[in-house]
């Protein structure tokens, strides 16, 4: 039975999630496009329905926003909507649940508040909600599966956190460590043979569905891993060392008081030998180790990747500055609230700054995105394109350009690099070019082939290429 207090919690939370969804779903009004890899999972869920996935072509595979957008595809343009709106109210419930755990461990409605400040301005959290990324979600689960746990609700924190493994890899050890402890817990007497296959199960289907159907989509289990791999610019793997790289990046996803107040926690919490926010520390410490051993064997270790460890330093953060505030006097208390909202003000305005104009860039690229889909009206339409052979486009616009043409990946080039010469295409090919500031490097014209002029629509410029 729950305690009266769980109950209002819960229900507190309920209501609060609620909220979350229907901002989610209002948000959808603000412009701004999908980014590159969303708009691959859209494609995916497309293949998906109709049986014929092909994960080679694009990014690196990710099977969750597949399968949850895969039953919407085709209803067109609601997939990319519903994900927006689902990865922009997995955001509200991150900062939700960043409060609930601040304030759990210690920290209190104040400490909560500095959490939820915290992970608001870290660096990737606004625009990977923005442009409809995976770690919003990834944030909400990891975090929603950490509050279970402390409300001792450890199946389901597992669970939890085998969805949150459809989104990352690095989850598969955090899920093996976590039942691996459930089984010991337990002992001999209750580790029935269906509890082990229960927690087993859990474990095990993440690992099993990712490679399953990168498997089926490729021919190739590991596909994913190899592109990851590939070394985009900025991977950390490419510096004097990925390790010192990626601690850099974790340090510099929030900002300079949040690392102060985690710190103070981190202190605090080995004085007090406090198991909850130890565990915390050390939750947020092993996904950074973890994302640095990938990148020393050449993983790229973007920033983004170590958000989840940025978000448990907020939460630590908080408790910790609620932890001091409970034991300074009420004068003491005064001044350090008054500090700790300067500091955060403070360092919190660039960042803001930085957001605030990633608007204005959203709303150019949901205009260019328009643009492109009466490009390819005016070029024909999708069928005509498909047929005259390989589309070419801006590199950053690929992925977008294979959802309206209801084509492949692989078969929407996007070329980072391209000479006249070596337009790493051959004809005959539907060449879409707008400039490159929002979409990428411009396709090079071929210098063999004549290339006539189709079709205009905004910044985009549509040429057909023959043999």
């Amino acid at each position: 039975m729950l305690a009266r207090a769980d109950v209002q919690s819960d229900r507190g939370l309920h209501r609060a999630l609620a909220v979350c969804a229907v901002l989610g779903a209002l948000s959808v009004l603000v412009a701004a496009p999908l980014g590159f890899d969303p708009w691959a999972w859209m494609v995916w869920g497309r293949e998906l329905v109709h049986l014929d996935l092909h994960t080679t072509g694009g990014p690196s595979w990710k099977p969750l926003p597949v399968l949850l957008v895969a039953p919407l595809t085709p209803f067109g343009n609601l997939a990319p909507d519903a994900w927006l709106a689902l990865v922009r109210a997995a955001a509200l419930v991150a900062l939700v649940l960043a409060f609930r755990i601040a304030a759990r461990v210690g920290g209190g409605p104040l400490g909560g508040a500095v959490a939820v400040a915290g992970l608001a301005v870290s660096t990737d959290f606004f625009v990977t909600a923005l442009r409809g990324s995976s770690e919003p979600l990834l944030l909400a689960l990891v975090l929603a599966a950490i509050d279970q746990h402390l409300r001792a609700r450890p199946r389901v924190a597992l669970g939890l956190g085998a969805l949150a493994g459809l989104l990352r890899p690095e989850i598969w050890l955090f899920t093996a460590l976590y039942g691996a402890y459930l089984l010991a817990r337990d002992g001999r007497a209750a580790a029935t043979l269906a509890r082990m296959a229960q927690i087993g199960t859990l474990v095990a289907v993440a690992p099993a569905v990712w490679l399953g159907l990168d498997w089926l989509g490729s021919g190739d289990a590991l596909e994913a891993s190899n592109i990851a791999r590939t070394a985009p610019p900025g991977s950390a793997s490419k510096t004097a060392s990925p390790t010192l790289t990626v601690i850099e990046r974790a340090g510099d996803a929030v900002i300079l008081p949040i690392l102060v107040l985690a710190l103070v926690a981190v202190v605090l919490a080995v004085r007090r030998r406090d198991r909850a926010l130890l565990w915390l520390c050390g939750l947020a410490a092993g996904w950074i180790a973890v994302v640095a051993l990938l990148a020393e064997q050449g993983f790229a270790g973007r920033r983004r990747y170590v958000i989840v460890a940025a978000a448990i330093m907020c939460v630590v953060a908080g408790a910790g500055f609620g932890a001091v505030l409970q034991h300074v006097g009420a004068r003491a208390r005064r001044a350090l609230l008054a500090g700790a909202a300067v500091a955060l003000a403070l360092f919190a305005f660039v960042p803001a700054r930085a957001d605030w104009r990633l608007l204005g860039l959203g709303r150019k690229q949901e205009a260019q995105l328009s643009e492109l889909r009466a490009a390819v009206q005016r070029a024909g339409g999708a069928q005509r394109i498909r047929a005259r052979g390989t589309a070419v486009v801006n590199p950053f616009a690929q992925t977008a350009l294979a959802w309206e043409l209801h084509a492949r990946l692989a078969d929407v080039h996007g070329p980072t690099v391209s000479t006249r010469a070596r337009p790493r295409w051959t004809p005959p090919a539907t060449i879409f070019r707008a400039p490159a500031r929002l979409a990428g490097t411009r396709p090079a014209l071929p210098a063999r082939a004549r290339a006539r002029l189709v079709a205009r629509a905004g910044r985009w410029r549509v040429y057909a290429a023959g043999k």
